[in-house]
């Protein structure tokens, strides 16, 4: 007989041990917060009808980095999230703009950098970021991951430092 609400406990450990990993990645690749808190949740419905997903031997954080990877990808190619993104955007140009909203963007100049740091890398050198300081992953899980070896890891993610660094000014990256 099935133990549903045992099924239940597992399930919600499960989405606080990962929910942080898959905000992240989903982050690092659509830079949007809401857009990537409901994608995480998107994801975590998925993961609600993997059957295996609640399995002790299922590898969860590679299933979920995978899932909100491909979905974060798919949203960012969207037609309608580029027009909502230039919505936005348009909405500082206007004469009765809403002073907080600009101010905002102001004040936040080194997350302002970062972002644009974000932008300037590519899909796959922001996956490898993603990978490696957020979701903690070692060269080789990241190689395995990728199906590339851990050299082009190594050197990808040293590119990748030097650009932030260069964004961001001297010293970021150490």
């Amino acid at each position: 007989m099935i133990d549903y609400r045992q099924q239940n406990q597992k399930f919600e450990a499960l989405i606080r041990q990962y929910q942080g990993l898959a905000f992240t990645v989903a982050y690092s690749v659509l830079l949007d917060a809401q857009e990537s808190l409901d994608l995480v949740q998107n994801a975590f419905v998925k993961a609600l009808h993997e059957p295996r997903f609640i399995e002790e031997g299922f590898n969860h954080k590679s299933w979920l980095v995978k899932v909100v990877r491909n979905d974060a990808l798919n949203l960012r190619k969207s037609w309608w999230r580029k027009l909502k993104l230039l919505a936005d955007f348009r909405e500082c140009d206007r004469p009765d703009a809403s002073p907080e909203l600009c101010e905002l963007f102001a004040r936040e100049q080194s997350i302002a950098r970062l972002r644009e740091a974000l932008q300037d890398l590519s899909d796959d050198e922001r996956e490898i970021v993603a990978l490696r300081f957020a979701a903690g992953c070692s060269y080789e899980q990241i190689a395995e991951q990728l199906g590339i070896k851990i050299g082009t890891v190594m050197s990808r993610l040293a590119r990748v430092k030097e650009k932030i660094a260069g964004i961001m000014g001297d010293g970021y990256c150490d």
